[in-house]
């Protein structure tokens, strides 16, 4: 539930679909994404310019703290099937938000592509944080 009408973190839920069936990370501690534009400025001959802001797709990022293999394991199908000449289809990504009145919000980034940026680094005493990245050809909104 919203705090003091703002969107705090748990308000949010992601959810991962690849070519393997979901992906159901144990621990989800950020998730990111960001539109990619292209700009282009178009100067006219009087010396006005107009920047045009053309759609191009989308990226973000996900972390979360290791648990268990998933993410481990899901990235070794896909390495696997890469060396086997397997072709991989994207994937999507749905993220369900609660908004301040009680609504819910739903985005489902499409034909995502995912790399796992960082297995996590292990050291004494220390959790496990695990990084991955993906592009999105769109977000699109579902509810």
């Amino acid at each position: 539930m919203p705090l003091n009408n703002y969107t705090v973190g748990r308000d949010v839920q992601v959810d991962i679909n690849t070519a393997y069936g979901v992906v159901t990370v144990p621990v989800v501690i950020s998730f990111d994404a960001k539109p990619k534009v292209n700009q282009v400025d178009v100067t006219k001959i009087t010396g006005e310019t107009d920047t045009l802001m053309i759609p191009k797709n989308w990226e973000g990022t996900f972390d979360s703290e290791r648990q268990d293999d998933t993410l481990d394991t899901w990235w070794a199908l896909w390495e696997s099937d890469y060396f086997a000449g397997i072709n991989r289809a994207p994937g999507t990504i749905t993220e369900t938000i609660t908004e301040n009145n009680g609504a819910v919000t739903v985005w489902r980034y499409t034909s995502v592509q995912f790399n796992f940026t960082d297995p996590g680094k292990k050291q004494g005493d220390q959790t496990v944080r695990q990084s991955f990245a993906f592009t999105a050809k769109r977000r699109l909104k579902v509810a």
